[in-house]
């Protein structure tokens, strides 16, 4: 019930909590303005001028999941209104960094309990 809710529900802050924490915060916005970035954590922990370890352990402790859930629940986010206004799978997972549209589907699956064809057939 509550993935119907959020697949009709507009984007919303709270399925993707936030940090006060510099380095984190600065790693989010990162995230958020570039969702196609696949640098990996300790790229992403230099980044923010910090060790990969300090940034995993923040992250867990400030937004209650590991960063890497918290970059595939960004990219769902992104995703939601692409599918929405029409665009194809592919070019939704390719535009958000992912190597293959399957890739894509796995992830949106694992994460909506249903496909980016089924979300955009619910929204249509």
């Amino acid at each position: 019930m509550l993935v119907d809710q959020l697949a009709h529900a507009p984007c919303a802050g709270s399925y993707l909590p936030s940090s006060s924490n510099q380095a984190l915060g600065a790693v989010l916005r990162f995230l958020d303005t570039h969702p196609d970035d696949n640098r990996t954590m300790a790229e992403l922990a230099w980044l923010a001028n910090t060790t990969e370890r300090t940034l995993l352990r923040r992250a867990q402790r400030d937004l209650g999941m590991p960063l890497s859930e918290w970059r595939q629940r960004l990219r769902i986010l992104k995703a939601m209104p692409l599918l929405a206004a029409g665009r194809t799978v592919e070019a939704v997972a390719l535009e958000l960094g992912y190597a293959s549209a399957s890739a894509f589907i796995t992830m949106f699956r694992r994460l909506m309990q249903q496909t980016p064809a089924e979300f955009r057939k619910a929204r249509g």
